[in-house]
This record gives C-alpha cells, structure tokens and sequence, in this order.
C-alpha cells in the first residue's frame, strides 16, 4: 500500500499524481482536514481496509504484539459516571478529547461514540434495562423530548450542548472526528432505539446534526451511521424495510456501517472466517449511496478474503486489543497484512491538512 498524498480538495494518488474526485459530504461547511480524511475513504474502498481498535490501551497493546499502531482510534464522548455533567462526568470526557487531540497529532485517524446516558434519568445508563451498577434506563418519550418547550426537550438540549461543548475543542483544534452517534441505532437496546415507531429515533438523530452542524458550527465531524447486528424484533438479520426507516437520509450521512460480533442464533460467525459479506449487503441495501465501515466488532476480519473477495469496508473497528479471543498471532499477522493501513501508513496530519 503507497503512502497516500492529500492537498486541499483533491485526492493525489500514487507517482503520477493521479486525480480522485471528491466526496460531497453531509455538511458542506467540513473543514480541509475532515475533507481530505472523508475523501481518503472515499478513494479507499476497496483497495484496503484501515485498521482500528477501541480504546488507547487496546491501541498500545496492538502496538506492542504487532509493532504497529491502529489507523483509527475509537474513544467515547460519554462521561460514564452519574450524575451527567459532575465533576466526575465532565473529568472523563475531557480525558478523551485530550487522548483524541494526542492521537490525531500523532498521525492516526479519530472516531468516537457516544453512550449517552438517558437525558431523562440521570441514574440510568445508554442501555434500556440494568446495566452493571445502572438501574434501567426506562422509555424515552421522542415526542415530548423532540416538542419544544417541553422538560424532555430542555433535558435533551441539555445534553446536546454539554457534549457540544466538549466537540468544540476538537474543532478548534482542527482534529476531524468520524463521529458515531446513535450507535447500533436499530438494535433495540439503547434508548434512542424506537422499535414500534423507527421514524422518531430518525429525527433525533436529525435533531443532533441540525444542532451541532448548523447551529454550533462543529465543521469538524464526519458523519457515520451505525446500524446493530439485528433489527429489534425477530430472528432475521436483514429486514431491509425495517432497518430503512431508521435511516435519517443521505443528507445527514458521510459513512454507514454496521456492528458485527460472532452471533450463531443470528448466523454471524467467527470474524477470522467470516468477512460478514451479508452485513455489507444489507447495508448497501440500507444506504446505496454510501461508503460503508465495520463500525464495530470482535476483531478485523481475514485480510486475506478481505483483499481477495472483499466486501470493501473502508475500515474495520475492533471493540478490544489482544486477549483469548483475539490471539497475539492473529493480531501480528492482521496488522502486518499489506491490506490492513496502521497509523504509520497514513499521511502526516498537516498533509490532511493540505499544508506543507
């Protein structure tokens, strides 16, 4: 894989200095860095995959076992600890957007999540029922929250703008960031899932954009929907129709990508022998128009087939680093594969820039 070469609005590739024409993003207004990243994975698909891992201490330990780093780092925006915007909330927040300015001068790409705690019950969690410690989360009420005026719209906005808040130093910075909200948005677990009336988590996430894109400006994001490894009702993983009307429109995405985890009441297999083609078609389905990513998942599947028959997922996230699942040998032939691009392989920061 050559070293790719970016310069403001346009993609030059290989010693030619051949053209690659550029992406139309969600929002017109994304500053050269994120361009230029958006336009890489546009020009990518196909020809590799990059690399990715949750977590800085996974990305160390994949450092260490493979002597490479990931290209994408994912971190979360969600402060975890109750109550939402405590010391001890806003503390863990500010940890990852300084790990995620570190990462980006380092050479590495950024992504983040975010698993938003039930705006309406600060003791809860982003998961409906108990989660750990949590007590559950509970329904949420789209029509109140999405109604202005109401408390639910006020708590809503609440959090909108505290996580704002902290997207804005990533944006004055100039750090792009494949921003992940609403993640595994058809699973049914979270609360923004609207199982009986998909159309409501829709506008919320509609509401999201409107309100980070063009009313606080954050230039910096880069779209990424993110379906789950089912819709919520039933054993088929594809129900197409389902899946679309959770869909908020081609407008308010940059990347789809779905979230695949070995699953054999759902027929998904192991990722080292299963490249989940079928996912990557019911996504195609769900956003033809898009460039698609494995948002999430165990590990990076088979390079090999992946190079070979695809499907092109211009990146492949692996929720955890090393461990009984994920064997060092696997990660070092993974991350060693001349498909797979670690941070080494990425062009310099002020490259994505267009700067000299």
């Amino acid at each position: 894989m050559c070293r790719l070469v970016f310069v403001i609005g346009v993609l030059t590739v290989g010693p030619l200095g051949s053209l690659s024409p550029a992406i139309e993003p969600a929002n017109p207004e994304l500053i050269p860095e994120a361009r230029a990243v958006l336009d890489y994975l546009d020009w990518l698909e196909g020809k590799g995959t990059l690399g990715g891992v949750s977590g800085s201490r996974n990305a160390e330990a994949i450092k260490e076992v493979s002597g490479r780093y990931p290209a994408v780092l994912a971190l979360d925006l969600s402060g975890w600890n109750s109550p939402p915007w405590g010391d001890s909330y806003n503390r863990v927040v500010q940890n990852s957007v300084d790990r995620a300015k570190a990462w980006w001068q380092d050479g590495g790409i950024v992504a983040m999540q975010l698993h938003w705690i039930h705006p309406s019950n600060p003791n809860g969690s982003a998961w409906r029922g108990k989660h750990g410690r949590k007590e559950a989360s509970g329904p949420f009420d789209f029509y109140a929250a999405l109604t202005r005026g109401t408390e639910t719209n006020r708590e809503l906005m609440r959090d909108l703008k505290g996580h704002a808040d902290f997207l804005q130093q990533l944006a004055d910075a100039r750090v792009p960031v494949l921003w992940r909200p609403l993640h595994e948005i058809d699973g049914g677990w979270f609360w923004w899932t609207d199982a009986e009336q998909p159309e409501n988590t829709a506008a919320l996430w509609r509401t999201m954009f409107d309100y980070f894109v063009k009313e606080r400006k954050l230039n910096n994001l880069i779209w990424v929907y993110n379906a789950g490894l089912k819709p919520p009702k039933g054993r088929d993983v594809s129900q197409i129709e389902v899946r679309k009307r959770f869909y908020p429109g081609d407008e308010y995405v940059d990347i789809s990508g779905i979230d695949i985890y070995p699953n054999g009441y759902f027929g998904w297999k192991d990722y080292r022998v299963d490249t989940y083609a079928r996912a990557y078609q019911i996504m195609k389905q769900v956003s033809p128009n898009k460039i698609l990513a494995l948002a999430e998942g165990a590990g990076i599947p088979d390079p090999d087939t992946l190079a070979k028959d695809g499907p092109a997922w211009v990146y492949c996230l692996s929720w955890w680093g090393p461990g009984k699942k994920r064997p060092e040998e696997w990660i070092e032939h993974t991350y060693n594969h001349e498909f797979v691009i670690t941070r080494d392989e990425l062009p310099e920061p002020k490259r994505f820039a267009g700067n000299p």
